[in-house]
């Protein structure tokens, strides 16, 4: 019994010492972290969804910027978006810093700030950033809890999936960390060992969700400016795994060969000229793929292909190894710069207004970014599942940027009496003609509208059936008491003819 106490001694001194240790190297990081981590506080100037023609002013705090470099501040491009006025504040320090924009990517969810008029961020420590994790790594999520208080949270790596940045964004690596976080979890710093290794941009189903380093790297490792800045890199091209056997044999596949078929060129692919639908992908440069379309990553081992395209600068050379009535081809080009403006709903916009336009009240706006967020954070289950349907599943790129308009509320008024419930319906036709844009919306109101008894009538046609007919008589008196009964000061809100 004595013996047995005895042996137990050294092992709980060990135990003790090492808890010690540990303790001193989670002090010494804290105050390391502490001169890398600001506090943000962003006013924007947004348009109310609702009423497109406003701006509300928003104060968004307790969020956080990471030193990247001399004079250089990270953070996420959807909390600057629109902002009219960036403070900084080192944790424990009551100066407040004016800050600026310096660049953003609205696509990849990634900005850079820096002191406004000359000045200079003094007393901070230059963060870098590290590589990507090996999955399984264990991490610090560090938060601002208040502008005195960092609040640290040990998470742990567990999976990398492809998800989109932001609303109507690129698709991008994403770690999904397991553990649990009183934070919002925006902007949030992932770090290891002292390093960055990713920025939390949400939850989902309760795992804080992060950026990785290597999207990070690319960001930053570009020529920050409109005139220079490369960006992520786009192929356009849908590719589909094939996994039936019967299908596979139909396609000319042979058994256990890695395959991808092309189920979709976009207008805006640099490949239009050379790929076509049920070519048989099988690797881009020297990376090839397996039956899932899935290649080898270094650290992450098998993972979509789309990451090996996303890790490329637009502006570089992708070949494309595939095959065609049994032949072996190869077509090389030069990768697009990715932009959501191309698609057919567009991202957010972050700099002038959201176009719309009122009709006697009916109040049109393009599907968007901007619009599916007025449905909330949780858009995909709460927006009208017709408009969740086109964004899923008909959002494809054009080269003339073709549009969806939506009829989103009536301003009600006796002029449009026995319409004022209508909403959030998909415009098919204005007055026979098929309108892709706002200005074609214009355009088709101001031609000759559908006659009967001596009335000339505008008539929407919407996607579920329902017909909305007014008159063209009577418009401007009726637009002007909507504009005073719903404060819509700016004219070109209004349709004219």
């Amino acid at each position: 019994m004595t013996s047995r106490f005895i042996f137990l001694i050294p092992v709980f001194l060990l135990l003790v010492s090492a808890q010690a240790v540990f303790a001193a190297e989670e002090a010494r990081d804290a105050s390391e972290f502490e001169r890398s981590i600001l506090h943000l506080t962003v006013t924007r100037s947004a348009p109310d969804p609702e009423s497109p023609w406003a701006l509300q002013n928003t104060d968004l705090s307790g969020y956080a910027g990471v030193v990247v470099g001399e004079n250089r501040v990270l953070t996420l491009a959807s909390l600057v978006s629109r902002a009219v006025y960036i403070q900084a504040q080192k944790v424990d320090d009551v100066e407040k810093i004016p800050m600026r924009v310096v660049f953003a990517d609205y696509e990849a969810n990634l900005a850079v700030l820096a002191p406004v008029d000359g000045r200079h961020l003094t007393g901070v420590k230059i963060m870098p950033v590290g590589p990507d994790l090996p999955v399984g790594s264990d991490v610090w999520l560090v938060a601002i809890e208040s502008e005195r208080q960092l609040q640290r949270v040990s998470l742990r790596a567990m999976e990398v999936g492809i998800r989109e940045a932001v609303i109507g964004g690129m698709t991008v690596p994403i770690y999904s960390l397991s553990g649990q976080s009183r934070s919002a979890c925006k902007a949030d710093p992932i770090i290891r060992r002292g390093v960055l290794v990713g920025i939390c941009v949400g939850i989902s189903e309760s795992q804080p969700q992060a950026l990785t380093s290597g999207v990070i790297s690319h960001f930053l490792g570009d020529k920050l400016s409109a005139n220079l800045y490369r960006g992520f890199g786009s192929f356009g091209v849908t590719l589909s795994p094939v996994r039936s056997p019967w299908h596979r044999r139909l396609l000319g596949i042979s058994a256990g060969k890695g395959a991808l078929r092309v189920s979709g060129v976009n207008e805006t692919s640099p490949f239009t000229d050379c790929l076509k639908v049920d070519d048989i992908v099988t690797g881009l440069d020297q990376v090839a793929v397996d039956h899932r379309g899935f290649y080898q990553h270094p650290q992450w081992g098998a993972v979509p292909i789309r990451h090996y395209v996303i890790a490329k600068y637009a502006g570089e050379h992708m070949t494309f190894h595939y095959t065609r009535a049994g032949k072996f081809l190869n077509c090389s080009r030069v990768l697009r710069r990715f932009s959501s403006m191309d698609n057919t709903v567009p991202g957010p916009t972050n700099e002038g207004g959201v176009p719309h336009l009122i009709f006697g009240g009916l109040m049109f706006q393009e599907l968007s970014a901007d619009f599916l967020s007025a449905f909330g954070r949780d858009w995909p289950r709460n927006s009208p599942p017709a408009l969740a349907f086109i964004y899923n599943y008909m959002n494809r790129p054009s080269l003339a940027r073709r549009r969806n308009l939506v009829l989103a509320s009536v301003l009600g008024d006796e002029f449009n009496a026995g319409y004022e419930k209508l909403s959030n319906l998909v415009l098919k036709a204005v007055n026979g003609r098929q309108a892709s844009s706002m200005e074609e919306l214009k355009i088709h109101l101001r031609l000759p509208g559908i006659q009967r008894d001596g009335i000339e009538y505008a008539v929407f046609d919407f996607m579920n059936g329902s017909l909305v007919a007014l008159p063209y008589k009577g418009l401007p008196e009726a637009q002007r008491r909507i504009a005073k009964a719903y404060a819509v000061t700016d004219a070109s809100s209004f349709f004219t003819r």
